[in-house]
């Protein structure tokens, strides 16, 4: 791994937990599974996470949320960790060999994504509806 930035924040594996607002465990099985990979370990052996793990966590909870395939969920985590720094910066001189995918692996991901989209975009205007019915019912908002 390399040097991080000074001013780069990083979290320990309960920090990011507690960040995003899930289980120490929770973290440790995406880690487990690759789905999530520390930015840095420290002479003592413990994990850090730079911000840009804390944004990727919080898609991955997103993505596995609205029925992403866990493959497909780590190759979107591999797609952004390629071509963004640790602050989650888009990388402008990243190249296509640095992402680790086959076209068909990319392609798929795709498809998907544009199938979340489309979803979210026919509904959008429901859940908003939904929502306020729910406001006004249980809180008397208008």
């Amino acid at each position: 791994m390399t040097s991080p930035p000074e001013q780069t924040a990083f979290y320990t594996t309960a920090e990011l937990a507690r960040e995003a607002g899930v289980t120490r465990r929770t973290v440790m099985h995406y880690a487990e599974l690759q789905l999530l990979t520390p930015d840095l370990t420290t002479v003592s052996g413990r994990l850090l996470y730079g911000p840009y793990s804390l944004r990727l966590l919080r898609d991955l909870i997103d993505l596995r949320s609205l029925g992403m395939p866990l493959e497909e969920a780590r190759d979107m985590v591999t797609l952004r960790r390629a071509t963004h720094d640790l602050a989650g910066n888009r990388r402008r001189d990243w190249k296509r060999e640095d992402v680790p995918l086959s076209d068909e692996r990319l392609q798929a991901l795709q498809t998907r994504l544009r199938a979340i989209n489309a979803a979210y975009e026919r509904q959008a205007d429901n859940l908003a509806r939904l929502d306020r019915w729910l406001t006004k019912r249980f809180t008397g908002d208008e």
